[in-house]
């Protein structure tokens, strides 16, 4: 059970990271900031999907994230 549990924070750590990202990469695009900042987000996002999807795949889950435009 506790191997679950730990798994369970891991990959909630993860989507928190994940979506952290994706507000920092809205940010700075919106802020037009330096590109090098924007891909340091989106590298340091993509390294947090990689772990996910490795979490993930250890389970036999697999599960597809897409960004929603426009959400309310």
């Amino acid at each position: 059970m506790e191997k679950y549990e730990d798994w369970a924070i891991r990959v909630s750590r993860l989507l928190e990271l994940i979506a952290m990202g994706n507000d920092a990469i809205k940010m700075h695009t919106k802020g037009h900031s330096h590109s090098m900042i924007v891909e340091q987000y989106t590298e340091l996002r993509d390294e947090h999907l990689a772990e996910l999807s490795d979490l993930l795949k250890e389970t036999g889950i697999t599960i597809q994230l897409t960004q929603i435009q426009n959400a309310a």
